[in-house]
């Protein structure tokens, strides 16, 4: 997910009269951003999108203190996904009852393959939604290849507890996922 260089430029340029070290944060972790937030959306569009909007809120309200910027803008990247998941939960509903009004051909448009994928990846999605956000965001980001440091940093919760939380979040999420 490659940002358009007058996108970048634009935004690093409203950050130049901030203490951060602007550019070189976007550069560690724009990449893994986008990353995280496409698997929670499977939209690289919003994705970036989102991720634009985390390293924009940095610049306007810069944490107060600036010594875990990577952990700040995870978290505020998940919780902006978190946000975007629901309201196109909302949004999808209401656009399958205007579909169901305009057409009575209920038949899927795409082969049953991906059909099953999209269930699925549905599925996940509804199921994160329904777990407690601390839970859902430590299973997001230590499926998108993040350490147990950095999930820390990330969530506010100390090293030594993410290997429970992590555990406990599978579990219900496993518990949930077969419920659903």
């Amino acid at each position: 997910m490659t940002m358009t260089l007058s996108k970048r430029q634009n935004l690093i340029a409203s950050g130049e009269s901030s203490t951060i070290d602007f550019e070189a944060l976007f550069d560690e972790h724009w990449n893994r951003l986008c990353g995280i937030l496409y698997r929670m959306l499977g939209d690289p569009q919003e994705a970036e999108d989102l991720a634009l909007e985390a390293f924009l809120r940095l610049q306007l309200y810069p944490p107060r203190d600036d010594r875990n910027l990577g952990g700040w803008l995870y978290r505020v990247a998940t919780n902006l996904g978190f946000n975007a998941l629901r309201k196109s939960k909302r949004r999808k509903y209401y656009e399958e009852q205007a579909n169901s009004l305009i057409t009575n051909d209920n038949s899927p448009e795409d082969p049953a393959e991906t059909a099953e994928r999209r269930f699925a990846t549905e599925r996940v999605r509804a199921t994160l939604r329904a777990m407690k956000k601390r839970k859902a965001q430590v299973l997001i980001l230590r499926h998108s290849g993040l350490s147990y440091a950095e999930i820390a940093e990330a969530t506010g919760v100390s090293l030594g507890s993410i290997g429970t939380l992590l555990a406990r979040a599978e579990k219900e999420f496993e518990r949930l996922f077969r419920e659903g």
